[in-house]
Order: structure tokens, then sequence, then C-alpha cells
């Protein structure tokens, strides 16, 4: 019974607006949300017209909160020792440029830079550098 009201209590704090947060913070939150695989709380941080590019134009057909959440589900379910690290971080306006290491995936890290656009305490798009 506690467990369970605690449960609830976490998912109503984590679904609450994010009231007043740097563009940084709310990036460091996501990545904190993406490593303990708290779905709940990383799509929170997300607007929910959310795009994924690269950085040639190409926009993942696949967008929004929905798709956000299925996508993630299924690579949390399937890479349970997904791990992100912060390798770089720079900050610009309201754009957040990370340069990640992914541990999890296969034996070897895969290393990205992300590029991440807030508003309004969300992150609106998202284009990603891989190589």
């Amino acid at each position: 019974m506690i467990q369970s009201l605690v449960l609830a209590a976490t998912i109503a704090v984590c679904a609450l607006p994010l009231a007043g947060i740097t563009p940084e913070d709310l990036v460091q939150k996501q990545v904190d949300a993406y490593n303990a695989h708290d779905l709940d709380a990383f799509v929170a941080c997300y607007g929910k017209d959310i795009e994924f590019r690269t950085l040639d134009g190409n926009v993942n057909p696949e967008k929004g909160s929905a798709a956000l959440r299925k996508g993630y589900a299924d690579l949390f379910k399937r890479f349970p020792e997904l791990k992100v690290k912060v390798l770089k971080r720079i900050r610009q306006g309201a754009f957040v440029i990370d340069q990640q290491q992914a541990e999890g995936m296969g034996p070897v890290p895969i290393t990205v830079t992300a590029i991440y656009q807030t508003d309004q305490d969300k992150i609106i798009r998202v284009w990603y550098i891989e190589g």
C-alpha cells in the first residue's frame, strides 16, 4: 500500500511542468531519467510534438510523445544495462549540445552528439550526429 502511494506520488511529481528550469537542467533531468529507465520522467521532459532530426534535414517520421514513449520503452526493454554518460556539454540560448557515450547496447560504447532545442521548459526538437 505504501509503495503504491509512493509510486503514484513520484509519477505525479515527474509529470508536473518544470517551471523555471534552465535548459541545462532540463537536459540533465532527461539524461538522469534515461539512465534510470524511468520512462514517465523521461517523456515528461519532452514536448508533445517532439521531433528527432539529423543535420542533413531528415525528420524521423515517428514524432510526438506517443512515438517517443513507445520507442524508448522498447529500447529500455531490449537493453536493460543501457546508460549514457555526458562527455561534454555546452549551452547557447535555448539550445544544449551534448557529446554523449552510450554503453550497454553492445561490446563497444557508441558516441553521439545531441543538439536539444528547448522551449517553455520542454525539449521540442533533437538533432543527432553519430559517428
